[in-house]
Protein backbone atom coordinates (compact mmCIF):
# COMPACT_ATOMS: atom_id res chain seq x y z
CA UNK A 1 0.00 0.00 0.00
CA UNK A 2 2.93 2.33 0.74
CA UNK A 3 4.24 1.81 -2.81
CA UNK A 4 0.86 2.72 -4.25
CA UNK A 5 0.71 5.85 -2.14
CA UNK A 6 4.22 6.84 -3.36
CA UNK A 7 3.14 6.19 -6.94
CA UNK A 8 0.20 8.48 -6.38
CA UNK A 9 2.48 11.26 -5.08
CA UNK A 10 4.82 10.87 -8.07
CA UNK A 11 1.90 11.00 -10.49
CA UNK A 12 0.60 14.14 -8.78
CA UNK A 13 4.07 15.70 -9.00
CA UNK A 14 4.34 15.00 -12.70
CA UNK A 15 0.88 16.31 -13.29
CA UNK A 16 1.68 19.49 -11.35
CA UNK A 17 4.65 20.04 -13.72
CA UNK A 18 2.35 19.93 -16.70
CA UNK A 19 3.14 16.41 -17.76
CA UNK A 20 0.28 14.23 -18.97
CA UNK A 21 -0.10 11.27 -16.72
CA UNK A 22 -2.25 8.31 -17.76
CA UNK A 23 -3.07 5.91 -14.92
CA UNK A 24 -4.47 2.49 -15.76
CA UNK A 25 -6.44 1.48 -12.67
CA UNK A 26 -7.24 -1.91 -14.18
CA UNK A 27 -3.68 -2.95 -13.33
CA UNK A 28 -4.17 -2.16 -9.66
CA UNK A 29 -5.07 -4.73 -7.06
CA UNK A 30 -8.16 -4.15 -4.94
CA UNK A 31 -6.04 -3.19 -1.94
CA UNK A 32 -4.20 -0.66 -4.09
CA UNK A 33 -7.47 0.73 -5.43
CA UNK A 34 -8.81 1.20 -1.91
CA UNK A 35 -5.53 2.81 -0.84
CA UNK A 36 -5.71 5.30 -3.71
CA UNK A 37 -9.39 5.94 -2.99
CA UNK A 38 -8.52 6.94 0.58
CA UNK A 39 -5.65 9.25 -0.40
CA UNK A 40 -6.60 10.85 -3.72
CA UNK A 41 -7.53 14.52 -3.82
CA UNK A 42 -10.89 14.16 -5.54
CA UNK A 43 -11.40 17.92 -5.88
CA UNK A 44 -8.02 18.46 -7.56
CA UNK A 45 -8.21 15.37 -9.77
CA UNK A 46 -11.92 14.82 -10.49
CA UNK A 47 -11.38 12.89 -13.74
CA UNK A 48 -8.90 10.52 -12.14
CA UNK A 49 -11.26 10.03 -9.20
CA UNK A 50 -14.13 9.25 -11.59
CA UNK A 51 -12.06 6.60 -13.36
CA UNK A 52 -11.04 5.16 -10.01
CA UNK A 53 -14.67 4.83 -8.91
CA UNK A 54 -15.62 3.31 -12.26
CA UNK A 55 -12.91 0.67 -11.87
CA UNK A 56 -14.01 -0.17 -8.33
CA UNK A 57 -17.63 -0.43 -9.50
CA UNK A 58 -16.55 -2.69 -12.38
CA UNK A 59 -14.77 -4.99 -9.93
CA UNK A 60 -17.91 -5.14 -7.80
CA UNK A 61 -20.10 -6.06 -10.78
CA UNK A 62 -17.76 -8.83 -11.89
CA UNK A 63 -17.71 -10.32 -8.41
CA UNK A 64 -14.03 -9.69 -7.78
CA UNK A 65 -14.85 -7.34 -4.93
CA UNK A 66 -16.70 -10.03 -2.94
CA UNK A 67 -14.14 -12.73 -3.69
CA UNK A 68 -11.19 -10.64 -2.57
CA UNK A 69 -12.90 -9.21 0.51
CA UNK A 70 -14.43 -12.07 2.52
CA UNK A 71 -14.96 -9.75 5.49
CA UNK A 72 -17.37 -7.70 3.42
CA UNK A 73 -19.43 -10.72 2.47
CA UNK A 74 -22.49 -11.23 4.62
CA UNK A 75 -22.38 -14.43 6.65
CA UNK A 76 -24.04 -17.36 4.99
CA UNK A 77 -27.22 -18.47 6.69
CA UNK A 78 -26.12 -22.04 6.15
CA UNK A 79 -23.13 -21.44 8.42
CA UNK A 80 -25.43 -20.24 11.18
CA UNK A 81 -27.62 -23.29 10.80
CA UNK A 82 -24.79 -25.85 10.89
CA UNK A 83 -25.41 -26.64 14.54
CA UNK A 84 -29.20 -26.47 14.30
CA UNK A 85 -30.99 -29.49 15.68
CA UNK A 86 -33.39 -30.97 13.11
CA UNK A 87 -34.96 -34.41 13.12
CA UNK A 88 -35.58 -35.65 9.59
CA UNK A 89 -38.38 -38.04 8.73
CA UNK A 90 -38.79 -40.03 5.55
CA UNK A 91 -42.12 -39.99 3.75
CA UNK A 92 -41.48 -43.63 2.86
CA UNK A 93 -40.59 -44.57 6.43
CA UNK A 94 -42.65 -45.71 9.36
CA UNK A 95 -45.56 -43.29 9.76
CA UNK A 96 -46.10 -44.46 13.32
CA UNK A 97 -42.87 -42.81 14.44
CA UNK A 98 -43.98 -39.52 12.94
CA UNK A 99 -47.37 -39.76 14.61
CA UNK A 100 -45.80 -40.57 17.98
CA UNK A 101 -43.50 -37.55 17.67
CA UNK A 102 -46.39 -35.20 16.84
CA UNK A 103 -48.58 -36.61 19.62
CA UNK A 104 -45.70 -36.39 22.11
CA UNK A 105 -45.06 -32.77 21.13
CA UNK A 106 -48.73 -31.91 21.59
CA UNK A 107 -48.95 -33.81 24.87
CA UNK A 108 -45.99 -31.95 26.38
CA UNK A 109 -47.59 -28.62 25.44
CA UNK A 110 -50.90 -29.66 26.97
CA UNK A 111 -49.23 -30.74 30.22
CA UNK A 112 -47.27 -27.48 30.56
CA UNK A 113 -50.28 -25.31 29.71
CA UNK A 114 -52.49 -27.33 32.05
CA UNK A 115 -50.08 -26.45 34.82
CA UNK A 116 -49.55 -22.77 33.95
CA UNK A 117 -52.97 -21.48 32.89
CA UNK A 118 -54.87 -22.41 36.08
CA UNK A 119 -52.42 -20.24 38.03
CA UNK A 120 -53.91 -17.20 36.31
CA UNK A 121 -57.44 -18.07 37.39
CA UNK A 122 -58.55 -16.67 40.75
CA UNK A 123 -61.60 -18.40 42.21
CA UNK A 124 -64.75 -16.28 42.29
CA UNK A 125 -65.74 -15.06 45.72
CA UNK A 126 -69.08 -16.91 45.61
CA UNK A 127 -67.15 -20.17 45.38
CA UNK A 128 -64.95 -19.45 48.40
CA UNK A 129 -66.13 -20.42 51.87
CA UNK A 130 -66.46 -17.62 54.42
CA UNK A 131 -64.41 -18.48 57.50
CA UNK A 132 -65.31 -16.68 60.70
CA UNK A 133 -62.77 -16.70 63.49
CA UNK A 134 -61.18 -14.73 66.31
CA UNK A 135 -57.74 -13.18 65.88
CA UNK A 136 -54.98 -14.67 68.04
CA UNK A 137 -52.10 -12.98 66.28
CA UNK A 138 -51.71 -10.15 63.77
CA UNK A 139 -48.73 -8.35 62.23
CA UNK A 140 -47.72 -6.23 59.26
CA UNK A 141 -44.66 -8.00 57.87
CA UNK A 142 -42.13 -6.21 55.67
CA UNK A 143 -40.36 -8.23 52.99
CA UNK A 144 -37.51 -7.07 50.76
CA UNK A 145 -36.76 -8.84 47.48
CA UNK A 146 -33.56 -8.12 45.51
CA UNK A 147 -33.68 -8.25 41.72
CA UNK A 148 -30.62 -10.29 40.73
CA UNK A 149 -30.39 -8.59 37.32
CA UNK A 150 -30.68 -4.94 38.40
CA UNK A 151 -29.81 -5.21 42.13
CA UNK A 152 -32.98 -3.21 42.81
CA UNK A 153 -34.66 -3.79 46.16
CA UNK A 154 -38.45 -4.18 46.06
CA UNK A 155 -40.32 -3.84 49.34
CA UNK A 156 -43.62 -5.63 50.01
CA UNK A 157 -45.96 -5.56 53.01
CA UNK A 158 -48.07 -8.56 54.00
CA UNK A 159 -50.78 -8.67 56.64
CA UNK A 160 -50.45 -11.93 58.59
CA UNK A 161 -53.30 -13.15 60.79
CA UNK A 162 -53.21 -16.12 63.13
CA UNK A 163 -56.33 -17.85 64.48
CA UNK A 164 -56.00 -20.99 66.57
CA UNK A 165 -53.65 -23.19 64.55
CA UNK A 166 -54.42 -21.52 61.22
CA UNK A 167 -52.56 -18.65 59.55
CA UNK A 168 -53.70 -16.34 56.77
CA UNK A 169 -51.90 -13.72 54.69
CA UNK A 170 -53.00 -10.74 52.64
CA UNK A 171 -49.94 -10.27 50.41
CA UNK A 172 -48.60 -7.08 48.83
CA UNK A 173 -51.26 -4.72 50.14
CA UNK A 174 -49.08 -1.66 50.58
CA UNK A 175 -47.40 -0.18 53.63
CA UNK A 176 -50.10 2.30 54.71
CA UNK A 177 -53.00 -0.15 54.39
CA UNK A 178 -51.05 -2.94 56.05
CA UNK A 179 -50.05 -0.90 59.10
CA UNK A 180 -53.52 0.61 59.43
CA UNK A 181 -55.19 -2.80 59.48
CA UNK A 182 -52.60 -4.21 61.88
CA UNK A 183 -53.36 -1.44 64.37
CA UNK A 184 -57.14 -1.57 63.77
CA UNK A 185 -57.57 -5.33 64.17
CA UNK A 186 -56.69 -6.23 67.73
CA UNK A 187 -56.21 -9.66 69.23
CA UNK A 188 -59.62 -11.06 70.07
CA UNK A 189 -61.36 -9.24 67.21
CA UNK A 190 -63.84 -11.34 65.25
CA UNK A 191 -63.22 -11.38 61.51
CA UNK A 192 -64.57 -13.11 58.44
CA UNK A 193 -61.93 -14.38 56.00
CA UNK A 194 -62.43 -15.67 52.49
CA UNK A 195 -59.27 -17.58 51.61
CA UNK A 196 -57.67 -20.38 49.58
CA UNK A 197 -54.57 -22.11 50.86
CA UNK A 198 -54.14 -19.38 53.45
CA UNK A 199 -54.22 -16.54 50.90
CA UNK A 200 -56.82 -13.96 51.88
CA UNK A 201 -59.19 -13.08 49.03
CA UNK A 202 -61.42 -10.86 51.18
CA UNK A 203 -61.39 -9.68 54.78
CA UNK A 204 -64.33 -8.35 56.79
CA UNK A 205 -64.80 -7.22 60.39
CA UNK A 206 -67.95 -5.87 62.06
CA UNK A 207 -69.83 -5.88 58.72
CA UNK A 208 -67.11 -3.69 57.22
CA UNK A 209 -65.12 -4.91 54.21
CA UNK A 210 -61.51 -4.14 55.03
CA UNK A 211 -59.92 -5.89 52.07
CA UNK A 212 -62.36 -6.30 49.16
CA UNK A 213 -62.11 -9.20 46.74
CA UNK A 214 -61.62 -6.93 43.72
CA UNK A 215 -58.57 -5.44 45.44
CA UNK A 216 -57.01 -8.75 46.49
CA UNK A 217 -57.73 -10.63 43.25
CA UNK A 218 -54.79 -9.21 41.28
CA UNK A 219 -52.41 -9.66 44.20
CA UNK A 220 -53.34 -13.30 44.58
CA UNK A 221 -52.87 -13.84 40.83
CA UNK A 222 -49.49 -12.08 40.84
CA UNK A 223 -48.24 -14.30 43.63
CA UNK A 224 -49.40 -17.51 41.98
CA UNK A 225 -47.92 -16.59 38.58
CA UNK A 226 -44.66 -15.19 39.91
CA UNK A 227 -42.67 -18.18 38.60
CA UNK A 228 -44.83 -18.78 35.53
CA UNK A 229 -42.50 -16.71 33.33
CA UNK A 230 -39.89 -19.48 33.54
CA UNK A 231 -42.38 -22.01 32.20
CA UNK A 232 -43.33 -19.67 29.34
CA UNK A 233 -39.66 -19.25 28.43
CA UNK A 234 -39.16 -22.99 28.65
CA UNK A 235 -42.12 -23.63 26.37
CA UNK A 236 -40.86 -21.03 23.88
CA UNK A 237 -37.41 -22.67 23.90
CA UNK A 238 -39.04 -26.07 23.38
CA UNK A 239 -40.84 -24.73 20.29
CA UNK A 240 -37.70 -23.05 18.94
CA UNK A 241 -35.71 -26.29 19.20
CA UNK A 242 -38.30 -28.71 17.83
CA UNK A 243 -40.47 -26.61 15.50
CA UNK A 244 -38.66 -27.63 12.29
CA UNK A 245 -38.63 -31.25 13.40
CA UNK A 246 -42.37 -31.00 14.03
CA UNK A 247 -42.92 -29.65 10.53
CA UNK A 248 -40.79 -32.49 9.16
CA UNK A 249 -42.93 -34.99 11.03
CA UNK A 250 -46.04 -33.56 9.35
CA UNK A 251 -44.46 -32.88 5.94
CA UNK A 252 -41.25 -34.94 5.60
CA UNK A 253 -38.36 -33.24 3.83
CA UNK A 254 -39.44 -29.67 4.52
CA UNK A 255 -36.28 -28.93 6.51
CA UNK A 256 -32.93 -30.66 5.99
CA UNK A 257 -30.13 -30.76 8.53
CA UNK A 258 -26.81 -29.26 7.38
CA UNK A 259 -24.78 -31.63 9.51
Amino acid sequence: MLATFNQLKVANLWEAKGKIVVINYSDYTLDELFDVHENIDRDKYPQRYTKLCEEIQRRKETGEFQQSNPEAVEPDDDDEDENEFIIEFSSDGNKTIRKVFVLGFILINIVVLAFILPQYIVTDLVNIHEYSTEIDFIECAKEEVINDDTDEIHTFFDLNIGAYQDSFSAIGIGEAKCKTLASYLKIGTNVSIWHEDGLIHQLKSKDKILLPYIYMKDRVRDLRTDKAIFYWFGLAFFWAILFKSLVNAVVPGTFISNK
